[in-house]
């Protein structure tokens, strides 16, 4: 008996520009991304205008001195979850344009305590909210439970709470 694996289709450049082209028509659409850019400042067409691209990280998503990078990998992703990681992206790129510095945030050791990412997520958890409202508490908890937050106790409780404080 044989097995024959085949590797995974390597994703061509014009599926990069298709998949980035259909993010920013969905970006320039969305109330959550419009939100985001006026509520820092910017007018919408700082949708228009942030880099995006695709990227072999090590990482899902990370932003560069304003410029959103997408992992390769989530181009095998659904488009949702695709958008999750833009809209937290999104944050981090407002903050960059803002001049919002990471040094406020230097000297806090937990992740998910660095205010430049709980802004993020609460704004990532919003949009999942309305995109999958039945999931998103397990995503919270999966979430919390990778960045490994006292399990069980009250400051996971707490940590939920103030995630999910953009979700209706």
């Amino acid at each position: 008996m044989f097995i024959i694996k085949t590797a995974k289709k390597k994703k061509t450049i014009l599926d990069k520009i298709i998949a980035l082209s259909e993010v920013r028509s969905h970006l320039i659409n969305d109330n959550i991304a419009k939100d985001i850019c006026r509520e820092s400042g910017f007018d919408e067409d700082f949708l228009l205008g942030v880099p995006l691209s695709f990227g072999d990280l090590d990482v899902s998503a990370k932003t560069v001195n304003g410029s959103i990078i997408l992992s390769d990998n989530l181009l095998e992703k659904s488009f949702d979850i695709l958008m999750r990681y833009v809209i937290h992206e999104l944050v981090h790129a407002t903050q960059h344009a803002s001049d919002i510095s990471k040094s406020k945030d230097d000297d806090v050791k937990d992740y998910l305590d660095k205010d430049t990412e709980i802004e993020a997520f609460q704004r990532q958890i919003e949009y999942d909210s309305k995109k999958n409202p039945d999931d998103v508490e397990d995503y919270v908890e999966e979430l919390i439970e990778y960045h490994n937050v006292g399990p069980g106790s009250e400051e996971r409780e707490d940590k939920k709470e103030e995630l999910m404080k953009e979700v209706d």
